[in-house]
């Protein structure tokens, strides 16, 4: 629980331009947590697929890694709160910045995070696996975020396990 209040806070923060001490807490955090869990061991998770990786106008570019059981099911909207897994790392060189696999999964709404991380999880149904590369102004723009520098480009693996549209019922991967 308190991953997901940290992490909304950092998120929520940086578009405040307020982080004062909240990266500190994450990488304290951080350093009790392991990273990388397999994909087999997080419940509801897809088959895995090998598409191309697509470009979207905005510059996100989004591959899928596996999908959902269900591809019936909607996608969740900018208004939605979602239940996600995610690892994220920079383009150049790779090094990991922040990482929930190896812990508890993270809620959150959608608008409270960057805009290429909201927008790639608005292609996602739950079950659903993408790696998610954007360009800085997609990410913490010119100014960067606690380790993430200016205009940083960034790469997310992220797994939707559930989401709720306000008013609505959770939507989740079969289990």
């Amino acid at each position: 629980m308190m991953r997901v209040v940290l992490f909304a806070a950092t998120l929520t923060l940086a578009a405040c331009g307020n982080s004062s001490g909240v990266m500190d807490e994450i990488q304290r955090a951080e350093q009790n947590e392991t990273s990388g869990a397999p994909a087999q061991d997080i419940p509801g998770l897809g088959a895995e697929v090998n598409e191309q990786a697509q470009t979207l106008p905005s510059g996100l570019e989004i591959q899928f890694t596996r999908r959902g059981a269900n591809q019936s099911l909607a996608q969740p909207t900018m208004n939605a709160s979602v239940l996600v897994h995610y690892q994220g790392t920079f383009v150049d060189g790779g090094q990991e910045f922040d990482s929930s696999f190896g812990g508890d999964p993270v809620e959150f709404p959608l608008q409270a995070v960057v805009p290429g991380f909201s927008e790639a999880i608005t292609h996602m149904r739950p079950g659903d696996e993408v790696i998610a590369t954007f360009p800085g102004s997609l990410g913490y723009g010119p100014s960067g975020r606690g380790p993430i520098p200016p205009n940083a480009a960034l790469r997310f693996r992220i797994v939707l396990l559930a989401y709720q549209e306000p008013g609505a019922d959770q939507v989740h991967a079969p289990q």
